[in-house]
């Protein structure tokens, strides 16, 4: 049976960039050289993302260091590693990525989260546990990026699910460096205090949950809606919920729509991990299913509570969910 690659890594924001850089030095070029080849225009774009560089150098300088020592480890540029976590510039596709789903019980949050990527193969990505300081996090993420980007949770009770959503573009710190930043929290207001006071190039959904509650933050350009949460089922997908956003939204695909619709129906309050995994796993609709051959990587349900979080290798329904420890 398929795994993800595994990493587990205890220090500082530079020796865990060495380390990523390092472990997948391979990737990282193969992706980087593809994309100078892809990219029309590539050395004029690259000059655009300076502002961005010196935005996240100010406001993130540890994030830096530590993408500074991936290139290095690499053997990429500084540059070229960083426009490739620099989404904001670039040529744009559709993103119609992920589903979070959350339930509540005795026991605290039963967290699923299918990880979602088109034409992407499910070892782009590996599961990382590292510990910074006191701050130990473990998620799934991506070997090529920088972590933060899919889904983590942390020793300190909170998870962050991320959702692509379809926005406007400002000069700012990009979107991968504020979710970066965000999995060494300790609280959800912590959390919430870095989205709404860094200058965003762009923004997430951040679904961030500890306890008994949720923050779903959506972010449009400079506009933010905070949605708080408290002990009952919740459901993301790729489109706002948030009624101030939703006229600052350029699409959103009815794939979006559908799966957030029949994870509404499926979810509950007290689900167990199984059933949270069926969930994840649901086919109902055939032609925009909540798994999704093709398309969802890798598939994540944790319990914080207990420290143990469950994953699965591609499409959830094809393999097992494998148990780790936080």
């Amino acid at each position: 049976m398929a795994n993800f690659d595994y990493l587990e890594i205890n220090g500082t924001h530079a020796e865990m960039g060495h380390a990523i850089g390092v472990r997948f030095k391979d990737v990282i070029q193969r992706v980087i050289e593809s994309r100078q080849k892809r990219i029309a225009g590539y050395d004029d774009y690259l000059r655009q993302t300076e502002p961005f560089f010196l935005a996240a150098k100010e406001k993130f300088p540890d994030l830096i260091e530590e993408i500074t020592e991936v290139a290095r480890a690499a053997d990429v540029g500084i540059a070229d590693y960083f426009f490739l976590n620099n989404r904001e510039v670039g040529p744009k596709g559709d993103s119609d990525h992920c589903t979070v789903a959350v339930s509540f019980g005795d026991n605290g949050a039963v967290i699923g989260h299918n990880e979602d990527w088109d034409g992407t193969a499910p070892d782009s990505l590996y599961i990382l546990k590292a510990t910074i300081g006191d701050t130990t996090f473990t998620g799934l993420q991506y070997k090529a990026l920088i972590p933060g980007v899919a889904v983590t949770t942390n020793n300190w009770g909170l998870t962050q699910c991320i959702n692509e959503l379809n926005q406007t573009v400002q000069t700012g710190v990009p979107k991968n460096f504020v979710a970066r930043a965000i999995i060494e929290c300790k609280t959800l207001d912590e959390a919430e205090s870095i989205i709404l006071n860094t200058r965003k190039a762009s923004g997430y959904n951040h679904v961030l949950i500890q306890g008994q509650e949720i923050r779903n933050i959506e972010i449009a350009g400079d506009k933010i809606a905070v949605e708080k949460i408290k002990g009952k089922p919740y459901v993301h997908t790729n489109h706002y919920l948030s009624l101030s956003l939703k006229s600052l939204e350029k699409f959103h695909t009815k794939s979006s729509i559908t799966r957030y619709n029949r994870a509404k129906e499926l979810i509950k309050p007290g689900m167990t991990a199984v059933e949270m995994e069926t969930l994840l796993s649901d086919k109902r609709n055939k032609k925009f299913p909540i798994s999704r051959n093709g398309a969802t990587l890798g598939s994540f349900v944790a319990l914080p509570q207990e420290k143990k979080v469950y994953i699965n290798y591609g499409p959830p329904g094809k393999g097992k969910f494998k148990k780790y420890h936080l």
